[in-house]
């Protein structure tokens, strides 16, 4: 199984760690076994039958820890039997080899925490339902599309005839991002103006994302391509979407994904952030 640790993220933010500290993972099953599910009808003619649709369906994962000292026993089973809640979702981080991958919103399946002999260490086994089936990268890959990118430091010498350039903007244009993940990944832009900007559009694949609207120094603009909602500073904007946006243009494919912005005025005066996590079907 090699070197595995794991770090559960409750909804309240509270964490527990099997790192080997107090808790050391003994097995773990679910982690590589994605739940592929492909339906099919019988064919009218002829043998076989047809491919209708296949998915991705949603997984179970369980966890045996065991406790890297019996004096603390009673300890840590009331600390396992506290933590782990059937009100509460957790975000499960698996870290192996290098690599650092999350599981979503799960929820508790079962917990068990056998009573055992008192000088030995605890076991305990957990069970979690993993709703989307699919592990994410950790890291949501955010990159400031509307940044200035840096072109020269200081102390700076020229020769007497050259040019300068000390920076670049990169509004409306296109920035291409790599998606090597195992499916597409859902896109999420965060738009922040530093001045007036009238109907800004977000530009994705072959589809576009525009809001009719006037964003002022400060409004936050949020277009998430996995819910389908936009909402300003919070707020619901979906009565605002030009009719012609699609959101389903804003989903990278697995490869090397476009990914712009423009506004009908002020585009030079917006900051996009556009995060996406990579998903996975195994940690």
């Amino acid at each position: 199984m090699g070197t595995i640790t794991v770090q559960w993220i409750r909804g309240d933010s509270q964490t527990f760690t099997a790192d080997g500290t107090l808790w050391g993972l003994v097995a773990a099953s679910g982690l590589d076994e994605p739940n592929v599910e492909v339906y099919t009808q019988k064919a009218a003619v002829g043998d076989g039958d047809l491919i209708t649709g296949r998915r991705i369906g949603s997984r179970t994962l369980e966890f045996t820890l065991k406790a890297k000292q019996a004096a603390l026993g009673d300890v840590l089973r009331r600390a396992v039997t506290s933590f782990f809640v059937a009100s509460q979702t957790y975000d499960i981080y698996v870290s192996r080899s290098g690599a650092k991958r999350y599981a979503a919103d799960c929820q508790l399946e079962s917990v068990e925490v056998p009573t055992e002999n008192p000088y030995t260490p605890a076991t305990v086994k957990l069970s979690f339902l993993l709703p989307e089936g699919y592990f994410l990268s950790a890291d949501g890959f955010g990159q400031n599309i509307a940044g200035i990118e840096s072109r020269c430091g200081y102390p700076y010498a020229a020769l007497h005839g050259s040019g300068r350039i000390y920076g670049l903007y990169a509004y409306a244009q296109t920035v291409y991002l790599q998606n090597d993940g195992d499916a597409e990944a859902y896109c999420r832009a965060v738009m922040t103006a530093r001045g007036t900007v009238t109907n800004p559009k977000l530009i994705a694949g072959d589809g576009y994302v525009r809001v009719i609207v006037t964003m002022h120094t400060g409004d936050v603009l949020i277009i998430d391509g996995k819910t389908k909602a936009v909402t300003i500073n919070g707020h619901n904007a979906a009565t605002l979407l030009d009719k012609a946006s699609r959101f389903d243009g804003i989903v990278f494919a697995t490869g090397v994904n476009g990914v712009g912005f423009t506004a009908d005025i002020g585009s030079n005066l917006l900051d996009v952030f556009v995060f996406f996590n990579k998903r996975y079907l195994g940690a």
